[in-house]
């Protein structure tokens, strides 16, 4: 009896820094925001940061998995579970595709980027008028573009 009881005082001497651990490096690679807290606590008992930053899911996707992990025996409350939902699809929604700055049509950079129309458009005549970018910074000459935009965005820019 006494060796069972040591036995499991070791297994959790070094379970419950091993979890600790685990939670505080899940912690660090998730983006903050709305709902992070209520991720860690109800998604952290089972999975590491790597399982969530790996996925990338639309909301449907995102909703059956969580319904998924509530059938398997995840707790929360129907509040936390909305904010794990919300948190999710907003930080590890669906990837959007590259731009290539040097091919796309006007109509592409607006939707591809998020940018009004006028934007695009001085981006497609700046570049038929003086030639293909070759780098970010070559879009800060475009005139009428608001290059926040584009620096935000510019780990989908190709060209």
């Amino acid at each position: 009896m006494q060796l069972e009881v040591r036995m499991r005082q070791r297994y959790l001497s070094t379970l419950i820094p091993a979890l600790l651990l685990a939670a505080s490096g899940m912690a660090q690679q998730l983006p903050d925001g709305p709902g992070k807290e209520a991720t860690l606590q109800l998604c952290n008992n089972c999975h590491q940061a790597d399982t969530v930053l790996g996925h990338r899911q639309g909301r449907d996707e995102w909703t059956g998995t969580i319904q998924k992990m509530i059938s398997l025996g995840a707790e929360g409350t129907p509040e936390q579970f909305s904010a794990v939902l919300e948190y999710l699809v907003k930080n590890f929604g669906p990837a959007m595709p590259p731009v290539n700055v040097n091919k796309a049509t006007a109509a592409e950079l607006e939707s591809g980027l998020s940018l009004t129309a006028k934007e695009a458009e001085a981006i497609v005549k700046y570049r038929t008028d003086k030639g293909a970018f070759k780098a970010i910074d070559d879009l800060k000459k475009v005139p009428d573009l608001d290059f926040k935009k584009i620096e935000a965005q510019k780990e989908r820019l190709l060209f």
